[in-house]
């Protein structure tokens, strides 16, 4: 697998999740529906292309409390 574009993917996925986030605090009637589901389904992909590089670069999650693997 490719993990030259890792930092990309990852920082565009951040991207998604704010103007997501952003269109979701609008009121119900205000959003764009159509944009929601097509933005939705595209940053799923992305975070588990991002989780699966992760996995393969070996990338590992720990909580700061106790040490487990997140």
């Amino acid at each position: 697998m490719n993990t030259g574009f890792y930092e990309i993917f990852k920082h565009k996925l951040k991207k998604q999740k704010e103007e997501l986030k952003k269109e979701l605090e609008k009121a119900k009637s205000d959003r764009r529906k159509d944009w929601l589901r097509h933005q939705l389904k595209e940053t799923k992909s992305l975070q588990k292309t991002v989780k699966e590089m992760e996995k393969y670069m070996g990338v590992q999650f720990c909580c700061p409390n106790c040490g487990c693997e997140l």
